[in-house]
């Protein structure tokens, strides 16, 4: 069973996320400003680099922040993808825009760190779900993370705003990608790939990173500083 006992600790997390993703859906509908994109182009950017995790074609996915259901669209398009798809989010609104356009989908409406991940995946991907500032975004995300790992059959990805940049912007989160690396290969697995060579935009400075875990049997280990 899931270790929930933090879950009332981030409740106020959860209730703010998602009553400003369905502001942001009320005011923009089904279009990638709803789920904070700027626009199909890089949204569907950031999609393509998600998805070189794996091989992604008959995979039982979790799409964690699922948004209204585009990374399904993204997948059937450019990877002919015939698996099972699941999305999870956390706003209802979106849950049922998405199921509107999906019928043969699967779609919750689900808070994890309150009723847990009852399956397991072959992939679980996670795209801008971590972005938005809540005051406690690094203790909510990897609590995420260690849960939804456990539920990792193959595995998963997930990407962040990054801190090599020149201004941060309001109300959004931005990591060191180092403390990321150190955080999944201590806690999660030794085999993660950091990446943080693309651009969404062309031209821009890479203002985001994305990282890939991958399962196997070979055991965690901590950061050995002694020659450092």
């Amino acid at each position: 069973m899931p270790d929930l006992s933090h879950e009332p600790a981030f409740s106020h997390t959860f209730q703010h996320l998602e009553e400003m993703y369905h502001d942001c859906l009320n005011k923009h509908g089904d279009t990638p400003l709803a789920t904070q994109q700027a626009d199909r182009f890089t949204q569907e950017q950031r999609m393509r680099v998600i998805c070189q995790v794996s091989d992604l074609k008959h995979a039982k996915i979790l799409d964690f922040g699922c948004g209204t259901g585009h990374m399904l669209d993204f997948l059937r398009s450019e990877f002919d993808y015939d698996g099972e798809y699941i999305g999870y989010d956390i706003t209802k609104g979106m849950i049922e825009t998405a199921t509107a356009k999906h019928p043969n989908a699967r779609f919750e409406h689900r808070n994890i760190l309150s009723v847990g991940v009852p399956e397991d995946f072959d992939i679980i991907l996670i795209t801008g779900t971590f972005n938005n500032l809540t005051g406690d975004n690094w203790i909510w995300m990897t609590a995420c993370l260690k849960m939804l790992w456990e539920r990792t059959r193959v595995a998963m990805a997930f990407n962040n705003l990054s801190a090599y940049v020149d201004f941060f912007s309001e109300g959004l989160y931005y990591e060191d990608p180092s403390r990321v690396l150190q955080f999944c290969k201590e806690e999660l697995t030794p085999l993660v790939t950091l990446r943080h060579d693309y651009c969404v935009r062309p031209g821009v400075v890479p203002y985001e990173f994305t990282t890939y875990l991958h399962r196997t049997e070979i055991a965690t280990r901590k950061l050995n500083t002694s020659n450092l």
